[in-house]
């Protein structure tokens, strides 16, 4: 029997996932957490064979429970249950040791078979999150919107946020805010490593 952590802030989603797992002569959910901190407290108390975490939740969300788990040294196996808006943090939370991701919308079979691959210490990385990613880590202009590619190229001439303020009619706040979002977009720390990247990639 697979003694399974459930961890997933949607009532509804959580108590279906559940009683749909549970009815797997191998799977037992054994315990369900509604948030990242009830999480923690219960994988410290009791041992379980893989946890099934979601990502987006109140007061610590799925990050924040693999660094706990990381910080504590405890290895349970995790299985992230996600959706495409959570991409970018996916790879995040494979290098803090989850062993695998399936979405939300995933076929119950696939899910019992995600879940044993797991625990039986395979990676699980299912094909249409992984498609995706790669679209968007091949294409970082895909996630740009067009206010930020404009943006971009007046980096590219090294005009500060006030001339570009200036130039496309924006406060120097707005500005700011692009730019801030063109950092985290490209996963760089500053204007210049932006520039570098961007035309390193064809994006400008």
């Amino acid at each position: 029997m697979i003694k399974c952590l459930l961890v997933e802030d949607q009532t509804l989603v959580r108590l279906g996932l559940a009683n749909l797992l549970n009815l797997d002569s191998a799977i037992d959910i054994e315990a369900q957490a509604e948030d990242g901190l009830q999480a923690v407290a219960l994988l410290a108390e009791h041992s379980f064979d893989i946890a099934l975490l979601d990502m987006r939740m109140p007061n610590l969300d799925g990050l924040g429970v693999l660094q706990k788990m990381r910080e504590k040294g405890d290895k349970t196996p995790v299985l992230i249950i996600t959706t495409f808006e959570d991409c970018d943090v996916l790879v995040k939370a494979l290098n803090l040791g989850a062993r695998g991701y399936v979405l939300k919308n995933i076929e119950l079979e696939e899910l019992i078979s995600a879940i044993k691959q797991v625990v039986a210490g395979e990676r699980v990385l299912q094909s249409a999150v992984t498609d995706f990613l790669l679209k968007k880590q091949l294409s970082p202009q895909l996630c740009l919107t067009d206010k930020e590619q404009t943006v971009l190229q007046c980096l590219s001439l090294g005009m500060p946020n006030k001339v570009i303020a200036k130039k496309l009619d924006n406060s120097e706040g707005t500005i700011r805010n692009h730019v801030s979002q063109i950092l985290a977009k490209l996963d760089v720390k500053d204007r210049t490593q932006a520039v570098i990247k961007a035309i390193n990639q064809n994006l400008i």
